[in-house]
């Protein structure tokens, strides 16, 4: 007759067949403890079916052994049998020592379902049989966090802090009250906690996070300092690139910035707001030619940019490329409607270019959008009494000065044409 050692030991040696076949011609004529620590084996090797079966023939000889129900739920878990598991667990009464357990396997499970408000009371319950675990304590932390309330999720965070606790599970209760933090809008609050708990083994995630929070209050050292980390940890992690930009930019340091940009872009090629931001930066610094050249990458990306598109419009004006800004409009018009900021922009092309009859309706459909715009109207106005529409030059400027009365300048501009 084999023993369980004698198993144990083929599978150690990699004869895995010979100690499965050994492990089932135990299981007919072994005692209950043997048999556990058979299902048991078979769940390490990650034959769950087989772990099953085990356990739910002890479950018959000892229906009242809650450590059984919780063993087998968990199994079930592993085979995506939620329903059987949750039966399983309902079994389980409030006075049993293992209600607490099941509460919280319970709550996972129903949260994987998607059914959120059960899993919270779940925890809640929970909460109100143990106040003082821990682990009930993070378990709600963590629920509150995914479901993004982050506010409920500080209070138990904070709670587990105050209790000197700073792991759980091998996760940072500090980096987690910190993440809960910044969620809720604490910012410099989530700074400090990011900043105690944070260390150069801390994972990806963490190290974004405290980037963005010390982005968020204008920290932006520190911001270059932990995306830098993170590029160190994990270069792949696209979303960094745009931020760390940024936060140079922030800094003064333009130069960091677009080779920042550029980075992100050979890593991430078909990220428009990269190349979109690497464009314009190129263009306050006059490397026109390389501005022009990203912004145009970021049209051939997604036709429809209209940040993009009105960036290269206001270049174009600027270098008094009124033909080309033109023919920019039009083609972007190809792949659907132009922005009204966009269509200011090629109006005043048409006008440059004294061709009245199009600027005209160019004007007129910018209107349509840009009617709150002081700039705009003091600009549509002063173009009205340029082609002789003087009643419409007055309207315009009225408009203007309705929305901000303290232009005087326009005040006196239409008390003259009044009394012409």
């Amino acid at each position: 007759m084999p023993t369980l050692q004698t198993a144990i030991e083929a599978i150690d040696q990699g004869e895995i067949k010979e100690g499965l076949a050994l492990l089932k011609q135990l299981r007919d004529k072994s005692d209950h403890e043997t048999l556990l620590e058979i299902a048991q084996l078979y769940y390490e090797l990650g034959f769950i079916e087989e772990a099953i079966d085990v356990t739910e023939e002890l479950i018959a000889f000892y229906p009242d052994v809650n450590e059984l129900k919780v063993f087998a739920a968990e199994l079930n878990v592993e085979v995506d049998r939620e329903e059987e598991a949750l039966d399983l667990l309902s079994t389980i009464h409030s006075e049993d020592a293992e209600y607490l357990q099941a509460m919280l396997l319970s709550a996972d499970l129903y949260e994987r379902q998607g059914l959120a408000e059960v899993a919270e009371q779940k925890l809640l319950e929970a909460k109100r049989h143990a106040p003082n675990e821990p682990v009930v304590s993070f378990g709600l932390g963590e629920f509150y966090l995914f479901q993004g309330n982050f506010h409920r999720g500080v209070l138990y965070y904070q709670e587990l802090y105050e209790q000197g606790i700073k792991e759980m599970n091998g996760i940072s209760v500090l980096l987690r009250l910190a993440e809960s933090l910044s969620g809720s809008g604490a910012f410099e609050e989530a700074l400090r906690f990011y900043e105690e708990g944070i260390n150069e083994e801390t994972n990806p995630d963490a190290w974004f996070g405290y980037g963005l929070t010390a982005t968020r209050v204008e920290e932006y050292q520190k911001a270059i300092n932990a995306f830098n980390r993170l590029k160190d940890l994990d270069p792949q992690y696209t979303t960094l690139y745009p931020l760390l930009a940024k936060a140079y930019e922030e800094e003064g340091a333009n130069k960091e910035a677009v080779e920042t940009y550029l980075e992100g872009i050979r890593l991430d090629e078909f990220n428009e707001d990269l190349y979109l931001q690497a464009g314009r930066l190129a263009l306050r610094m006059n490397d026109f030619e390389k501005g022009e050249e990203l912004l145009k990458h970021t049209l051939s990306i997604n036709p429809a940019n209209s940040d993009a598109c009105l960036a290269i419009m206001t270049f174009y004006a600027t270098e008094e490329r009124y033909e080309e800004l033109i023919d920019l409009g039009i083609e972007v018009e190809r792949y659907g409607d132009i922005d009204h900021e966009s269509n200011w922009r090629i109006a005043q092309a048409y006008r440059e270019l004294e061709n009245d009859e199009i600027a005209i309706k160019r004007y007129e459909t910018a209107y349509n959008g840009l009617n709150d715009r002081v700039e705009f109207l003091e600009d549509y106005g002063t173009y009205m009494l340029e082609i002789g529409q003087r009643n419409e030059a007055i309207a315009l400027y009225k408009r203007a000065l309705d929305i901000d009365p303290s232009l005087t300048q326009l005040e006196d501009e239409i008390m003259r044409l009044n009394d012409e």
